[in-house]
């Protein structure tokens, strides 16, 4: 533990394969694809590629310190938070959890429209949906993730968030909550009642009414989490 109270992260802690991983962390938090991230970064397209990941050898390579200090100043993340980034990936790595609890159902927003997407109990039906590494610490066996690839609910939402939409999560007055239907929608709830329910759109505009729970024609989940 340092002066504070955090942990410091040992070099033995530290390996190139949770380096990798914690990049690849950030570029998905901040809706970017690594190739992405490093156009961004005014790094070559091609520099976190898993092709130059690995020596001819196979050993893993670590990336350089000039390339890191590109890629968090593109992320407005500093050292002391990319050190919190990695121990996290290293515990998550020695818990014992299976391979698929790490991984979390994925689509765009605007992808929500689609009915095919969701059974008739308006559950997300998994061989349909992309998956994503999860960086949501706890998840439901239905939960599902939304890109936001709309810049319509800044600064509230930023363009790139990962959402985290719960179907067996109950809702209530003030809730956040997705709005699946032709036009997918972020909103709050204003009124969640027998009778209707009232939800204002996040990015403004007039309040949509909703029948009755029970009458609902396409999937309304919560929103529980969300990243930067």
């Amino acid at each position: 533990m340092n002066g504070n109270g955090r942990s410091v992260l040992s070099r033995a802690q530290v390996t190139p394969a949770s380096i990798w991983t914690a990049i690849d962390r950030i570029a998905l938090e901040k809706g970017f694809s690594p190739s992405g991230l490093a156009r961004a970064a005014g790094l070559d397209p091609t520099a976190l590629n898993p092709s130059k990941r690995h020596a001819p050898d196979g050993r893993t390579r670590l990336p350089r310190m000039e390339t890191i200090m590109a890629l968090l100043g593109t992320a407005d993340m500093s050292l002391v938070e990319f050190s919190v980034l990695l121990e996290g990936d290293r515990e998550t790595e020695t818990q014992e959890t299976s391979p698929a609890a790490a991984r979390l159902r994925f689509a765009p927003l605007s992808r929500l429209g689609s009915d095919s997407l969701f059974d008739t109990a308006h559950l997300p039906v998994s061989h349909l949906w992309a998956e994503v590494a999860s960086p949501f610490v706890d998840t439901g066996p239905y939960d599902y993730a939304i890109r936001l690839d709309t810049a319509a609910y800044e600064p509230v939402f930023r363009r790139g968030s990962l959402l985290l939409a719960s179907p067996d999560s109950m809702i209530r007055e003030q809730d956040r909550i997705v709005l699946c239907g032709p036009a997918p929608l972020l909103g709050i709830v204003q009124q969640w009642a027998e009778t209707e329910c009232r939800v204002q759109p996040l990015g403004g505009g007039a309040e949509v009414v909703l029948p009755a729970p029970e009458a609902l024609e396409h999937p309304v989940h919560r929103v529980t989490a969300g990243t930067l």
